[in-house]
């Protein structure tokens, strides 16, 4: 993943990639407060026409490989979560994987529906 940020992405609409680590920190808040797993994401990435994201899994306090893909729904903070429903959507086995068959098909989708000109 560091090299893929490495390289500067920003958008692949209708996805943009995170500029600053602390950007994207209320969405990994509210996985950690909503997923069924208790698990903890690095998140990476926004959907920009819904509250889509994509995270690399925090395991033992390091950050892996494997991307979740997730859709929180940003309830009430001042209770706990029910988790009552799983937020994950997917799981890739890495960034590449998660490109491939996520962001480049939504891209294609947009590109078919979006003029250009209004990017």
């Amino acid at each position: 993943m560091r090299w893929f940020l490495a390289q500067g992405p920003g958008s692949f609409v209708p996805w943009h990639f995170i500029r600053e680590p602390p950007e994207m920190e209320f969405a990994a808040s509210a996985f950690r407060r909503e997923d069924i797993g208790y698990r903890e994401v690095f998140v990476f990435a926004r959907r920009q026409d819904c509250d889509d994201f994509a995270g690399l899994e925090v395991v033992n306090g390091s950050i892996s490989g494997e991307v979740i893909y997730f859709h929180p729904v940003f309830g009430d903070t001042s209770r706990p979560s029910p988790r009552d429903w799983d937020i994950v959507h997917r799981r890739f086995e890495d960034v590449f994987e998660f490109v491939a068959a996520q962001i480049v098909p939504d891209m294609k989708e947009w590109a078919l529906t979006v003029d250009a000109d209004d990017l």
